[in-house]
């Protein structure tokens, strides 16, 4: 008997270097969608103790990539949003599996010694959604969508109880490229 083909949905730009020097917009999400790092309160976002320890952990990037830059970032209930700007020419893909290994450890020892909650099986999802930021537009685009986040919180599809009218701005970032 053959075994089954599973046909992912192709997420990286084909024939383009991840290790080229350029900004992406990044999103990482917890994996079941969990709201393990805190609440939105009023449209702001309140971290508690493991949003501390993300938070730290983004910082972090700019130190571990001694090239590499994250000027903007939001950590939400369940995902992390940020533009990294790579300057090192390491692959993004690297950093990111170092990344989600480097805060996947930090938050079992959350849930070990400081009563985080628990996650299933795996703290991060398998893959992250990426974006090349070709231009000056897209980029103070994409910095004001990571800023207001918190405001859309809502209507954020990634959040498990948003409104049915879900936010679509996203889908404007297509066009300006």
């Amino acid at each position: 008997m053959e075994k089954p083909f599973f046909n992912r949905k192709k997420i990286r730009k084909d024939g383009y270097d991840y290790s080229t020097n350029a900004n992406y917009f990044v999103t990482v999400v917890v994996h079941d969608r969990l709201c393990l790092f805190g609440d939105v309160v009023d449209g702001e976002m309140i971290l508690n103790q493991a949003g501390l320890a993300m938070d730290e952990a983004v910082r972090n990037l700019s130190k571990d990539y001694m090239m590499s830059l994250v000027p903007i970032y939001v950590i939400m209930p369940n995902h992390i949003h940020f533009i990294f700007t790579n300057l090192d020419d390491i692959p993004l893909c690297e950093v990111l599996r170092r990344f989600k290994s480097y805060t996947t450890h930090l938050y079992i020892e959350g849930v070990k010694n400081k009563g985080w909650k628990e996650f299933h099986n795996r703290l991060w999802q398998h893959s992250y959604y990426d974006h090349i930021i070709r231009n000056q537009r897209s980029y103070d685009y994409i910095s004001n969508y990571i800023f207001m986040n918190p405001q859309r919180w809502m209507k954020d599809a990634i959040n498990p109880y948003h409104d049915a009218d879900t936010d679509e701005i996203m889908k404007n970032v297509i066009d300006l490229m």
